[in-house]
């Protein structure tokens, strides 16, 4: 028997549809933040929602490649629902410290911090949803099409 051959788990409609929910929600999330940011902070602060978007994404993919041991195929769909729930916990508490944080207009130590700070916070569910994305196009390869195009579609309706 090849190692290919081992039985790998199979994508529910569940699978789909808690893919397309999470990056529908993760488009809309980082959306609403460029909003807050453009309110909160000066318009140019906008644009560093959708850097801090792709930068948690990435080391929540990360973080999946990086730990196999972890991320096991007969621990994915554990691990999706685990995840995403904490994406959604993380992005409600998110928001709630980012919009605590004041943003302070001064080239100093403090304000530098405030906005290093803010940007960790916000990151932190973009982290949560990069791990579950990751999961499910990598621990389900039989039905990447179909995965991706949940995901496609999830995102593009959350625009």
């Amino acid at each position: 028997m090849l190692a290919t051959d081992v039985a790998r788990p199979h994508a529910r409609s569940a699978t789909y549809a808690g893919l397309f929910v999470v990056t529908l929600t993760t488009l809309m999330y980082e959306i609403v933040l460029t909003r807050i940011f453009s309110v909160t902070m000066w318009y140019h602060f906008a644009f560093v929602a959708i850097s801090v978007a792709l930068f948690g994404m990435t080391v929540g993919a990360l973080i999946v490649h990086l730990r196999p041991q972890t991320f096991t195929d007969d621990k994915a769909k554990r691990q999706m629902a685990r995840f995403s729930l904490a994406y959604a916990l993380s992005m409600a508490a998110a928001i709630v410290v980012q919009l605590s944080v004041p943003f302070v207009v001064e080239l100093n130590a403090a304000a530098m911090l405030s906005v290093l700070f803010t940007c960790i916070v916000i990151s932190v569910p973009f982290v949560f949803s990069g791990i579950v994305v990751c999961l499910a196009l990598t621990r389900f390869p039989d039905k990447v099409n179909r995965l991706y195009a949940a995901d496609l579609v999830g995102a593009g309706l959350g625009c």
